[in-house]
């Protein structure tokens, strides 16, 4: 039958109902899924507001069976680590649940343990990027929404860099959109806390600690800084605006970079002589004067760890740029 967490076994339906810190829960529809989990849509019980809930379900295609409990014991890391995590700019988790035995269950399956977190009714960053218009493409472009969106990711790893937390997979994917009905607004919150970040999965991964059979679905190397790649156990939270600039450089220029190998073009593009503006027309990109400064900044991400801005430095020169820009202070009226 395989281990009692495997993907096959995990089959929650629409309409069971569950029960989380004495207060229950409907489940409804699909969100999506992925190399380790499911997700689907829930509401309190005669509630209209929707939440998510996360099942930990481990596809044997992407993990090794010997491997699930190794997960299982990150997972409820992350559950119980991110429960304690209160920001605007980052997916609420509110509950972790063992369930054991499909406790948490009326019918006593699925027994698989969840989080119960934030919905986000919206889009991905990455979604936003793919739908840049043709005329923008390949362009570093500052407007309003671009930067109100840079800097509430950078408000969110500001939070964490205080508290010592490392994101480890910040990407557009990562990121979700949530408009709030006011021109050029969005509402972003970084999320995705799965086992990839509070217990280093990418480390186990790479240290061979633990075991799996394809890294589709566990995050894409692209966003990954080198130290990472080679050395997950010590990275700092450097290696978050090593993916940060990455995610910058994606949304200010309207494309997602097509393989590792883009990113590493603008690494050499930032150690090549020359002058800013050379440098993105030698990679095929085109810039204004106006915006050196920040593609400038955006380049040095790609520095070795010791010569990136700190993310609090990155912030306050999005804000300067908004306020410069838009004659206006930059906040979070949300």
């Amino acid at each position: 039958m395989g281990h009692k967490l495997a993907r096959g076994r995990c089959k929650p339906q629409a309409g069971q109902r569950f029960t989380v810190r004495g207060k229950v829960f409907e489940l409804r529809g699909k969100i999506g899924d992925g190399a380790v989990g499911i997700v689907r849509k829930a509401n309190p019980l005669n509630e209209k507001t929707l939440m998510a809930v996360k099942f930990l379900a481990p596809d044997p295609k992407y993990i090794e069976l010997a491997a699930f409990d190794d997960v299982a014991a990150r997972f409820k890391r992350e559950g119980e680590r991110g429960a304690f995590l209160d920001h605007d700019h980052l997916i609420n988790i509110f509950a972790y649940c063992d369930n054991t035995d499909g406790s948490c269950f009326r019918t006593g399956y699925p027994c698989n343990p969840f989080l119960l977190m934030e919905y986000i009714d919206g889009r991905t960053l990455e979604s936003f990027i793919r739908r840049t218009p043709e005329e923008e493409r390949g362009i570093f472009l500052l407007d309003q929404s671009r930067l109100n969106i840079a800097i509430q990711i950078c408000h969110a790893l500001e939070y964490l860099k205080d508290l010592r937390l490392i994101h480890r997979d910040v990407k557009p994917a990562n990121v979700f959109l949530k408009s709030i009905n006011r021109p050029a607004r969005w509402h972003a919150k970084l999320g995705d806390f799965g086992v990839v970040k509070w217990g280093d999965f990418h480390a186990a991964v790479t240290t061979g600690t633990l075991t799996v059979t394809s890294q589709k679905g566990l995050g894409t190397l692209k966003y990954m800084s080198p130290e990472q790649a080679v050395r997950p156990k010590s990275v700092s939270v450097k290696s978050d605006i090593w993916s940060l600039g990455i995610t910058l450089f994606e949304l200010f220029t309207g494309q997602v970079l097509a393989s590792a190998h883009h990113v590493y073009e603008l690494q050499n593009a930032r150690h090549s002589r020359g002058t800013t503006m050379s440098r993105f027309l030698n990679i095929g990109y085109k810039l204004d004067f106006g915006n050196l400064d920040l593609a400038d900044l955006v380049l040095d991400m790609f520095l070795a760890p010791d010569g990136r801005p700190p993310i609090d430095k990155i912030r306050g020169r999005l804000e300067t740029a908004y306020e410069r820009r838009f004659n206006r202070e930059w906040r979070a009226d949300f």
